[in-house]
C-alpha cells in the first residue's frame, strides 16, 4: 500500500480538528444556557493552567517560569481572552453556523494588523481579497435587517486574535510554548477571577462533566490542527477546516432547533475564497524571502498563519 502524501495526512488531521472544535462549540452553548460565559472562561484557565505549570516545570524545574518578556506575555492574555471571551459568547446567543462562520474573518483582520504592527505591504490584490472577505461577513450579518449584538462581538473577536498573534508570534522566537501557554492561562485565570466571584454559580456535577470535556476537545482541536499545519502546506488544509460550518449547522439544528440560512454558506464561501488568497500570497512572500536554510523556510511557510477559526 502506498504511504499517504504529507497534504493527505495533514487534511485528515484538519478534518478531525474541524469535528472536535464543533464539538467543543456545541459544548460551550449547551453550558452557557445556565452557566455565565465569564465562569465558563475561568474554569477552562484553571483546568489549562493545572496542565500547562508542570509541562514547563518539567525539565528545568521552576527556572523554566522565569521571563523577561512579561509585557508581550500579558498583550498575548489580553487579546487572547478578549478573542476567547467574545468567541464563546457569540457561540451562546447566535446560531452555531453563524458564530463559527464569523471566527473565520481572523486571516482578514490579520492582513490589517499585520500592516499596521509590522508593515507588510499586502498589495493590491491582497487589498482587494480582505475586502471580498467583508463583503462575505456582510451577507452572513445582513445589515439591511438589524445586526444582532453577538454579530459584532464575535467579529470583534477576530479581530482581537489578529492581534493576539501578533504577541504570539513575537513570544516564540524566545519564549518554549509551555511558557507561553502557562502565562498566557495564569494571567486570564487572574483576569478572570473577580467577575467569576461575582457571578458565580456553584457548577453541578454535570455541568462539571462537561467542562471537562470542552477542555478535553478544545484541547484535542488544537493539537489536531497543530499536526495539519505540520504535515500539510496552509493553502491545502486551511479549507478543510471550513467544514466546522455546515457541521455546526447540522449540530445547530438537530441538536439547538436552529435553522441556518443559504446567507450564512455563500458568505462562508466568500470567506473562505478570501482566505486562500491571502494565505497564497503570504506563501509567495515567504518563498521570495526565503529564510537562511531550506528547513526554517518550510517551517514558517507551514507556520506563518495559524489556523482561522480555531478557539485559542
Amino acid at each position: 500500500m502506498r504511504t499517504p502524501g504529507p497534504n493527505v495526512v495533514g487534511a485528515l488531521w484538519m478534518l478531525g480538528s474541524a469535528l472536535v472544535l464543533t464539538v467543543q462549540g456545541s459544548i460551550v452553548k449547551h453550558l452557557g444556557h445556565d452557566l455565565p460565559v465569564v465562569m465558563i472562561l475561568f474554569l477552562r484557565m484553571a483546568m489549562i493552567m493545572s496542565i500547562a505549570l508542570p509541562l514547563a516545570t518539567w525539565r528545568v524545574g521552576f527556572s523554566g517560569l522565569r521571563t523577561r518578556r512579561l509585557g508581550a506575555h500579558v498583550g498575548r492574555a489580553v487579546f487572547g481572552l478578549g478573542m476567547m471571551a467574545s468567541a464563546f459568547y457569540a457561540v451562546t446567543v447566535l446560531p452555531l453556523a453563524d458564530a463559527t462562520a464569523l471566527s473565520f474573518t481572523r486571516p482578514i483582520w490579520s492582513m490589517v494588523t499585520s500592516y499596521v504592527a509590522f508593515g507588510e505591504v499586502i498589495g493590491w490584490l491582497g487589498g482587494i481579497a480582505t475586502m471580498t472577505g467583508f463583503g462575505g461577513v456582510l451577507i452572513i450579518v445582513q445589515p439591511q435587517t438589524g445586526i444582532h449584538h453577538g454579530m459584532i462581538i464575535a467579529l470583534a473577536g477576530a479581530a482581537s486574535s489578529s492581534l493576539a498573534l501578533v504577541y504570539i508570534k513575537s513570544l516564540t522566537r524566545t519564549e518554549p510554548v509551555a511558557r507561553i501557554l502557562l502565562y498566557f492561562s495564569a494571567f486570564c485565570t487572574a483576569i478572570l477571577f473577580v467577575p467569576a466571584v461575582l457571578w458565580w454559580q456553584t457548577p453541578t456535577m454535570e455541568q462539571l462533566s462537561w467542562l471537562a470535556a470542552m477542555a478535553v476537545f478544545g484541547s484535542l482541536g488544537q493539537m489536531m490542527s497543530s499536526l495539519a499545519v505540520k504535515y500539510g502546506e496552509m493553502t491545502v488544509v486551511t479549507p478543510i477546516d471550513f467544514i466546522r460550518v455546515p457541521a455546526a449547522a447540522f449540530v445547530g439544528y438537530m441538536v439547538f432547533g436552529e435553522q441556518p440560512t443559504w446567507w450564512t454558506f455563500l458568505g462562508t464561501a466568500i470567506i473562505l475564497a478570501a482566505t486562500v488568497t491571502i494565505l497564497q500570497l503570504r506563501r509567495h512572500r515567504t518563498i521570495a524571502a526565503p529564510p537562511v536554510d531550506a528547513a526554517s523556510a518550510t517551517s514558517v511557510a507551514k507556520t506563518s498563519e495559524p489556523v482561522p477559526g480555531a478557539y485559542r
